[in-house]
Order: structure tokens, then sequence, then C-alpha cells
């Protein structure tokens, strides 16, 4: 059970990556602040699932948890752009 922590935590980080990008950082030059939003968000996460169910994180120790979170919470950065080289969106008017 303690292997879907990371994914749900990635995708979790996507989610609160996407929302902030619609609605609160409408503008393309805040985001760059939206990796350090959901590297937070991760951590946050990460810390909040030691302490309310335990048996779905990899570890008991908070410091730990907090790291995976933070690092699953800039993994969904990546699968982002992922997404962005799957449909092939432009980047400055040259393909990717």
């Amino acid at each position: 059970m303690e292997k879907i922590s990371i994914p749900v935590i990635t995708i979790l980080s996507y989610i609160i990556g996407e929302f902030f990008k619609l609605v609160v950082l409408r503008k393309k030059k805040r985001y760059k602040y939206i990796p350090l939003i959901v590297g937070i968000a991760g951590g946050m996460i990460g810390l909040s699932m030691v302490y309310i169910s335990p048996e779905l994180i990899l570890t008991k120790n908070p410091y730990t948890a907090t790291a995976i979170g933070i690092v699953s919470g800039l993994a969904s950065t990546g699968t982002n752009e992922l997404i962005k080289q799957i449909k092939g969106e432009k980047k400055n008017g040259r393909d990717l």
C-alpha cells in the first residue's frame, strides 16, 4: 500500500499547480513560481500523510516524509512538461 503514496502526492501537486496557474498566477511571468508552490505543497502533503495515514507513506519519520513529498511535488513539474511534449505545444513560436 505504501507504493501509491508517491504518485498520489505527484498528482495532487500537479492539480495544485494547475489551479494556481489558472486562478492565481494568471500572468506568464509568474509561472516561474509554480515549481516552488508545488514543492511546498508536496512537502505539506507528505508531512500530513505521516500523521493522518502513516500506512500510505514509505516512512514514519516526518523529515523523510517531507523530503519525499517535496521531490514528488517537484516531479509534477516534470509531468507537466511531459504532457506539453506529448501534446506538441509550441514554445516561443517554435516546435518543441
